[in-house]
């Protein structure tokens, strides 16, 4: 009987060590749960859409303007914690959730310390590449309890981007990614989520990769140089601008400004703008989608 009792505890203790886990998040802080926290308050789209597509029920969340239409219809009825850049700290500690994910940016890093003083975990994360997706989606998935889940998710977005890879044509087109209005336009570097898109997609980025980004979340861009651009004649031009609508578009804005007019791109009408929620943030778990889609405008005779 005594036997069978510490048999007992020792499974019962078995499994209660096999649902602790441990993490480390983009400030460099590790938190350790000895369980799958229960209330989770995600403060940005883009990690709300890791979390949901790992399997997780989001507590509350915070508002933002980027966040795209099928992430609208899943939080309805979910509680705010106020706008993403300004989280309500009050109606967040009244919570008293198990876990509070954020951007790995100043208006979210900055309430770490307080709500450390509320007994509350506040672990930050961005998702830089394809690569760093991969890894965010398996911390992801312990923090839902769904590893498996999370797992699916890499696997589908993968078996997308090998699809579109299998598809498009050679010689790849040389595409043009801009960011802005004409009169402030910066050009995507390979090293930006965009850039890496495009080139997933099949396009080869005319942005060289010696080229320096500027800082923070313009890092991976570069103002535009027109004579730099018409040396390189690309044959398509994609635009992300805020208020762009929810599917891409051609776009005619650039035949009425003489110094783009001129480009063989713009003449032969090949500029399109792109959905800003999807190109104009990281599209993280929507990787996929974005990149067979790109695919598809580059090469459409393609994809009939």
């Amino acid at each position: 009987m005594k036997r069978l009792a510490l048999l007992l505890f020792a499974f019962c203790f078995g499994a209660l060590q096999a649902s602790a886990f441990t993490f480390t998040d983009d400030a460099g802080d590790s938190y350790t749960f000895d369980k799958v926290p229960g209330k989770v308050i995600v403060l940005n789209s883009s990690n709300l859409e890791l979390f949901i597509a790992a399997g997780g029920k989001p507590a509350a969340y915070g508002e933002s303007g980027t966040m795209p239409a099928y992430l609208n219809e899943y939080i309805k009825g979910v509680p705010s914690v106020g706008r993403v850049q300004s989280p309500d700290l009050e109606r967040i500690v009244a919570m008293n959730p198990d876990l509070v994910i954020g951007m790995n940016f100043p208006f979210h890093i900055s309430l770490k310390n307080s709500l450390k003083q509320a007994g509350i975990p506040l672990a930050v994360f961005g998702v830089h590449d394809r690569n760093d997706l991969t890894a965010k989606m398996e911390i992801f998935g312990q923090i839902t309890g769904n590893p498996d889940k999370a797992f699916q998710k890499v696997a589908s977005i993968n078996s997308d981007i090998e699809k579109a890879q299998k598809t498009f044509g050679k010689p790849s087109k040389k595409v043009l990614v801009v960011y802005g209005t004409p009169e402030s336009f910066n050009m995507a570097l390979p090293a930006s989520f965009i850039g890496e898109i495009a080139e997933l997609a099949g396009g080869m980025n005319i942005a060289g990769r010696d080229m320096k980004g500027g800082t923070g979340m313009y890092s991976g861009f570069v103002p535009v140089s027109l004579e730099y651009v018409t040396m390189a004649d690309p044959d398509m031009i994609f635009i992300i601008s805020h208020g762009n609508k929810s599917t891409p578009a051609a776009d005619s804005q650039l035949k009425k400004q003489p110094a783009w007019s001129a480009l063989r791109a713009v003449r032969e009408g090949k500029v399109i703008s792109l959905p800003f929620d999807t190109y104009g943030i990281n599209p993280t778990v929507r990787l996929g989608e974005a990149v067979l889609e790109l695919s598809s405008l580059m090469y459409p005779e393609l994809y009939k």
